[in-house]
């Protein structure tokens, strides 16, 4: 497994960005959150996997503090009080390391120590889209070396995984992994022990 990201296209607008809620890109950038459970948006025909290395775009649309961990309630009140207004912070890029997809709760459930969902988003994202399976994306995060602030556009807003960045001019710096390789590879471990009967890890 590739430890790094290709950087080979470093302006803004070559890279994919996936909307995330603002609490989960947080906690990923602070090492506590690996797996992102996905279905597609309102606005997407399901959920595919557009690009295997993309931004972490972090928004507040649909964020709920109800499937959230009790833990990570007062960080979320903090962020969504000091939440900027018509710009978007971009401070990490990430790699997915395995891809599943599965409508098995009880696999679902034993990824729980990887994330700072709750219980009931579980349920919630089980129960949106019912005949179509949870995508499970275990990702490695890498800080960028100095955060992109871009302003709002009108294409970034609405119900969908992913968009793509305007050209601004702005360069992508990749710096170190959140967490290190020892770390990360026991974790790959444990969620593809965990979700291994749903099939092979992609």
């Amino acid at each position: 497994m590739a430890n790094v990201i290709n950087t080979k296209g470093n302006n803004v607008m070559d890279w994919h960005a996936l909307k995330e809620w603002a609490i989960v890109v947080r906690a990923v950038e602070q090492g506590k959150h690996f797996i992102l459970f996905r279905k597609g948006g309102i606005l997407d025909d399901g959920f595919s996997v557009a690009s295997n290395q993309f931004l972490l775009f972090p928004t507040f649309e649909h964020q709920s503090k109800q499937y959230i961990k009790d833990e990570y309630r007062l960080e979320y009140d903090a962020l969504e009080v000091h939440a900027p207004v018509d710009k978007v912070v971009i401070r990490s890029a990430a790699r997915v390391a395995s891809y599943y997809e599965s409508g098995d709760k009880a696999k679902l459930l034993s990824l729980d120590r990887y994330h700072i969902y709750n219980d009931l988003f579980i349920d919630y994202r089980m129960q949106w889209n019912r005949d179509k399976p949870v995508s499970v994306m275990l990702v490695r995060a890498y800080r960028l070396e100095e955060p992109i602030v871009l302003d709002m556009a009108a294409e970034y807003y609405g119900c969908r995984s992913w968009i793509r960045l305007r050209d601004t001019g702005l360069k992508i710096k990749i710096d170190k992994p959140i967490v290190d390789d020892y770390t990360f590879e026991h974790i790959k471990s444990s969620v593809d022990k965990i979700m291994s009967m749903d099939g092979g890890a992609s």
